[in-house]
């Protein structure tokens, strides 16, 4: 029986808005492998345009970067519906370590290539094939449904602040004094991840089971598990669900548009803007400015103007932001524009991400996501070379064509976009009212 108070009583106390002290362990865990992340996509770059000052193989770095995604996402998928998603999280850390302390010893013996870095960034990036999408899922084990948007947020202006502000900008630094500093600084952030992991308790005991989500129809029973009928499932959910498929197409080509200047990043800063090897990392702080910018009032703005149009305006905001970088000429503007791409990837990622985290079925969010990514990241390879093709007749071409790209997949994407948003809105709001009553 529901006892009646006088007056006006808040549904929920601030404590009961704060998140948890557990989540901040591993929000810190998420941190160190973002900081190791942003030294990686400056360090190898700029160690390779140390080796070769050839577009397609500098931008071969880039596909292999996404390569990983193509081949072995699903089979990730599988891995980390069928494991302990954190322990997962910190075996693959682990392996990233220890492979940076490889490369490292590569360079110092003399024996360091293109083909190296190439080797290294694709081990690197087969296991965030697993840690990525394991730390996206587990975070609603960890926080009540009404704060996710929140989690979100935080998760991502620490990607942004440890990734970009930090990660890039040191590892440039860390370059100018000697190449082997960055690799070893990256092996020592993938180990303080995995240390912070550890301190979580989730790591330890099997989590409890989340509110129930009616799973689709066809799954393999717990007795039938074998290999190729559950990787299939992932697969089959991504392609005969509407959304699901529709996320993926969309997904497809923004990735696609934005790896199309990503991979020619390095050589356009360097050579047409004119920025220092030194001042690489911290001409790169933009993006980070922008997105932690996106970060601070992205909760804001879902409150405001709904999901459909943040998820909407920031793939749109992002697109344009790109055809500017590649127009201006200048490192200035320049600069203004990539920090508008941080921004608007920040609001759309955070926007989007509710709908993985409540509507897809828990039994099934690692194989969904590992087939979506396959699929959609899978192709950003293609956009690599495409952007070193392009870049082999004017460096500012891709980010153009690749700008064009996103709002061209916007565009097309905007039904499934406004029906994936008001379903997501729809189960945030349903598993509140769960855990409110219960």
């Amino acid at each position: 029986m529901t006892t009646a108070h006088s007056g006006t009583t808040p549904a929920t106390t601030p404590r009961d808005q704060r998140l948890s002290g557990t989540f901040h362990r591993f929000w810190g865990a998420g941190v160190f492998t973002n900081l190791a992340d942003g030294m990686l996509v400056v360090a190898l770059p700029l160690i390779a345009l140390s080796l070769t000052q050839d577009p397609l193989l500098i931008s071969g770095l880039t596909a292999v970067r996404f390569l990983p995604w193509l081949l072995l996402a699903p089979v990730s998928g599988l891995l980390i519906d069928r494991v302990h998603r954190m322990r997962a999280m910190v075996v693959s850390n682990t392996v990233a370590a220890l492979t940076m302390v490889a490369l490292a010893g590569a360079m110092l013996t003399g024996h360091l290539s293109v083909w190296a870095l190439y080797a290294a960034m694709f081990v690197v990036i087969a296991c965030e094939t697993v840690s990525d999408p394991a730390g996206r899922i587990t975070v609603v084990r960890l926080v009540p449904a009404r704060l996710l948007d929140r989690a979100n947020s935080r998760v991502e202006s620490g990607r942004l602040v440890a990734q970009d502000c930090l990660g890039k900008p040191v590892a440039g630094f860390l370059f100018a004094a000697g190449a082997t500093a960055p690799l070893l600084g990256i092996a020592g952030s993938y180990a303080l991840c995995v240390v912070l992991l550890c301190a979580v308790p989730m790591v330890w005991r099997r989590p409890a089971p989340l509110p129930a989500v009616e799973d689709p129809p066809g799954l393999a029973s717990e007795q039938e598990r074998g290999f190729l009928r559950p990787l299939g499932e992932g697969v089959r959910l991504v392609l005969t669900d509407r959304l699901l498929r529709g996320n993926m197409l969309c997904n497809a080509g923004t990735m696609t548009g934005m790896t199309m200047a990503g991979a020619v990043l390095v050589l356009y800063v360097r050579n047409d803007l004119g920025v220092p090897a030194a001042l690489f990392g911290l001409f790169l702080l933009s993006s980070a400015v922008g997105g932690f910018a996106g970060s601070l009032v992205v909760s804001r703005l879902l409150r405001r103007v709904g999901r459909r149009a943040v998820v909407i305006g920031g793939y749109s905001g992002f697109g344009l932001c790109l055809v500017v970088t590649g127009l201006v000429g200048d490192p200035y503007p320049a600069f203004l524009a990539l920090a508008g791409v941080g921004f608007f990837v920040v609001v759309s990622n955070v926007a989007g991400s509710l709908y993985f985290q409540t509507v897809v079925p828990d039994a099934v969010r690692g194989r969904v996501s590992g087939a979506s990514r396959a699929i959609s990241w899978g192709l950003t390879p293609v956009g690599a070379l495409l952007g070193g093709l392009l870049g082999r007749a004017d460096l500012a071409l891709p980010f153009c064509i690749g700008g064009a790209l996103v709002l061209v997949a916007t565009f097309l994407a905007r039904g499934i976009i406004t029906d994936t948003a008001r379903l997501a809105d729809e189960a945030a709001a349903r598993l509140s009212s769960e855990a409110d009553q219960g």
